[in-house]
């Protein structure tokens, strides 16, 4: 598993997003004693590798120019990146993962027997997405230890039982102090998380333990707070998702260095800016639609990433005590705080495996079981992880010349059966392309990709493409010059498939054609774009041709419209077999 972890996983020389910016603060606080985007900064960037420069998240505050992402990480793992560079966040991410399991397993011990405690943590470890975590320079495992050392210390000895015999009433204090500590920091990586560090608390008052919710309560939000003000002294805000952000590249420019003035326009030109409103948008086609990917989403679906959540999930429902329920509420408040309020991101960002949002998910229902589950649950959880994690290595090896990136384990097998989408502007470094103002994303590999047109091969997979349109009706239109005669497009969308012959025999002018679209599932602006509402839909096209002869087809994007030179014609013959380019023919 490891090293298929290693194969799939980009080179560890090209950062960008999130990744590149969680590097270059902590270099920054190691180097520089501040997270202040200066000239030193700049010049790390680019000395980091020979090819371009990794992407950053900046911000403006009023201490200047800032890094924009929470800063408990970057903190954290300053001491070992001191000493060994970037990979001390490495070992970060395994030192952190490393002591919430030892905890998880002293809290299962005490469900069952060692062989069976020992079973089930393997399970939660190997049957979910935790471990691909460890080679991502980001905040999201280290959330997720922390959650789970957290919900272990801040519910020990709950329901009560014999805790207030021997002295160890004082010991169970202090261990619901440290773990409601340890989730208020959590919470200051992601607000979401406020709903899992509620939950002790809820518990507590369940047990009529009311002194220990409040004193759960208290250290959460001093976690919270002491978090909140290292953030505002190092960044100049609280809340780094609330300051105007942008994202810089060696494309953009940086806002340092002699281009500072230049590439600060983007603050104002191209900001990044989060904002929710107290109101869910609540749709219900589209929250169904919504919930449905949640559990089957190629990129964020429990069946696939976290089948021992799934699992556990269902043995925690069959009889939730008091322990179990809140548990259980504060992870569907996560999950319907991305459905409903934060739909355009949901869906993705860029490089994640399994939606990082929900990673957090896992530890809350590993500890809402309050018996261990039964060896035949566990054997179903292992045979949908192996299952898809056999799908992944052979999507890995076939198309691992076509595309490194992490997301390379999608392009074939179960994965491929599974539906897309993704809301991110890129994804590991791919700008999403824009033609005819539309938005355009090509999800695999099996396709040319030119400037302004793609080109399709015969004898490859159907290339899958997600299409964002602004304008109504169903149809849209390419122009679609093929090599070989009778050349065959196919496309295929969630509800209808369609074969056009390439011949030239169509109704509008040879070599457009107009597709006829099945109604959009999903209607919604994306969070880096300021207003609008587009129509998504995910179209397959595949080219075909009779006799097995290898063939190509250039495909331009037209979208509604024709260019202004591209009229439909018709003629009531063929034009004369001699005539020269450029001369003038009668008819």
């Amino acid at each position: 598993m490891l090293v298929a972890l290693q194969v799939a996983k980009p080179s560890p020389t090209r950062l960008w997003g999130d990744e590149g910016t969680f590097v270059a603060m902590t270099a920054s606080l190691v180097h520089d004693g501040d997270l202040i985007f200066d000239e030193g900064d700049l010049q790390r960037l680019e000395e980091r590798q020979a090819g371009p420069a990794p992407a950053v998240i900046l911000q403006r505050t009023d201490r200047g120019v800032t890094y924009s992402k929470p800063i408990l990480y970057p903190l954290m793992a300053a001491p070992l990146f001191s000493l060994l560079g970037e990979s001390g966040m490495l070992l970060t991410n395994a030192l952190l993962l490393g002591i919430a399991l030892l905890l998880a397993w002293c809290h299962l011990r005490r469900l069952g027997s060692t062989s069976h405690a020992f079973w089930t943590l393997a399970t939660a470890v190997c049957c979910s997405v935790l471990l691909p975590y460890l080679v991502w320079r980001m905040s999201d495992l280290a959330q997720a230890a922390m959650v789970l050392a957290g919900l272990i210390l801040a519910i020990r000895g709950l329901p009560p039982a014999a805790e207030n015999r021997s002295g160890k009433g004082r010991g169970l204090l202090l261990s619901s102090v440290a773990g409601a500590f340890l989730l208020g920091a959590a919470t200051s990586m992601r607000f979401s998380t406020a709903a899992l560090a509620a939950a002790p608390v809820l518990i507590a008052i369940l047990y009529r333990r009311y002194r220990r919710g409040l004193v759960v309560a208290a250290l959460a939000v001093a976690g919270f707070a002491l978090v909140g003000g290292a953030t505002q002294h190092y960044l100049g805000t609280p809340n780094p998702y609330k300051a105007v952000r942008s994202s810089f590249n060696p494309r953009t420019g940086y806002p340092a260095g002699v281009e500072a003035a230049e590439a600060a326009e983007r603050f104002s030109t191209s900001p990044a800016t989060q904002s929710a409103s107290w109101l869910p948008s609540f749709e219900p086609r589209r929250s169904a639609y919504s919930l449905f990917y949640f559990f089957v989403g190629r990129h964020t679906g429990l069946l696939a990433y976290f089948p021992i959540a799934l699992v556990l999930l269902l043995h925690a429902v069959r009889r939730p005590n008091g322990v179990a329920l809140p548990l259980l509420i504060a992870s569907g408040t996560v999950v319907g705080f991305y459905l409903l309020w934060m739909p355009e991101n949901y869906f993705g960002g860029s490089t994640f495996l399994g939606n990082r949002y929900f990673l957090v998910i896992l530890p809350a229902v590993l500890v809402a079981v309050r018996q261990l589950p039964s060896p035949r649950l566990l054997a179903v959880a292992w045979l949908l992880a192996l299952g898809f994690w056999s799908s992944g290595l052979y999507s890995v090896s076939l198309t691992r010349g076509l595309d490194s990136t992490s997301q390379n384990h999608t392009h074939a097998g179960l994965f491929r059966l599974l539906p897309f989408e993704s809301t991110a502007k890129n994804i590991d470094g791919v700008e999403a392309r824009y033609w005819r103002r539309d938005f355009v994303r090509f999800v695999d590999p099996f396709a040319g990709i030119g400037a302004q047109s793609f080109r399709l091969s015969s004898g490859v997979p159907a290339t899958e493409l997600v299409v964002a349109t602004s304008w109504p009706g169903e149809t849209l239109k390419i122009a679609v010059q093929a090599s070989s005669p009778r050349t065959v497009l196919e496309v295929t969308d969630w509800q209808r498939s369609d074969a056009y012959a390439l011949d030239g025999s169509v109704d509008m002018a040879p070599g457009v054609l107009e597709i006829d679209l099945s109604p959009a599932w999903r209607r919604h602006g994306f969070w880096w774009q300021d207003g609008g509402t587009y129509a998504v839909r995910s179209l397959r096209l595949k080219l075909v041709h009779p006799e097995g002869t290898e063939a190509t087809a250039d495909v331009r994007y037209l979208g509604q419209r024709l260019p202004p030179k591209m009229r439909p014609q018709s003629r009531d013959q063929d034009p004369p077999p001699d005539g020269e380019a450029g001369a003038a023919q009668s008819r």
